[in-house]
């Protein structure tokens, strides 16, 4: 099989859950931006993007996350943005049983695109990875090896260090980790 017959049998095992009893949500977008890139980010907020090709709608956490990732010289070609669930739902409102087929593509998904780091964007997201609970204080902002030669990086969901950073400002504590995380995304990548 080809790597685009691949892609195309993911998007009909998602669009298999997008559809089943329990799911509200009909449409599906597996990720957005290079399916070729070093950088993946990985989250659970349906906010982090609008389509395929890195729209993200005014004052999302999408946008925050991809104005700091440009702040930080992780530019577009670098990176491919997905979630969890490719919907509107969020992992914990789906069964277990479609939880356990969703981690399964998602593992398919990263094979697929195969980076040299992903980045799990919060506590829950580096749950599903590791399968194990996590120390987000412990475990946040340290690069670790995760599966073959790829590393991983648990960091602040974007949403959060957004409200952070317009509840406090300048001296938002997430928003300066969650910046500095990004920083040393682009270091490990530009090292490379």
């Amino acid at each position: 099989m080809t790597i685009d017959s691949l892609w195309e049998e993911l998007i009909f095992e998602v669009g298999t859950i997008v559809n089943s009893n329990n799911n509200q949500s009909k449409k599906f977008i597996i990720g957005s931006g290079n399916r070729k890139a070093p950088i993946l980010f990985i989250g659970d907020d349906p906010n982090l993007y609008t389509n395929e090709k890195l729209s993200v709608s005014p004052g999302s956490s999408g946008e925050f996350l991809m104005k700091l990732c440009d702040t930080s010289e992780i530019f577009p070609d670098l990176y491919y943005v997905t979630t969890l669930t490719k919907t509107e739902l969020k992992y914990r409102e789906y069964f277990e049983k479609d939880q356990i087929h969703l981690k399964d593509l998602l593992d398919m998904q990263i094979a697929l695109i195969n980076p040299k780091i992903i980045v799990a964007l919060g506590d829950r997201v580096a749950n599903v990875l590791l399968n194990r609970e996590i120390n987000f204080q412990e475990e946040r902002g340290k690069i670790i090896d995760f599966a073959g030669d790829m590393k991983l990086l648990t960091t602040f969901e974007p949403g959060f260090a957004k409200q952070s950073r317009e509840n406090l400002g300048k001296k938002s504590q997430v928003a300066i980790d969650f910046w500095n995380d990004l920083r040393q995304i682009s270091n490990y990548i530009n090292s490379l």
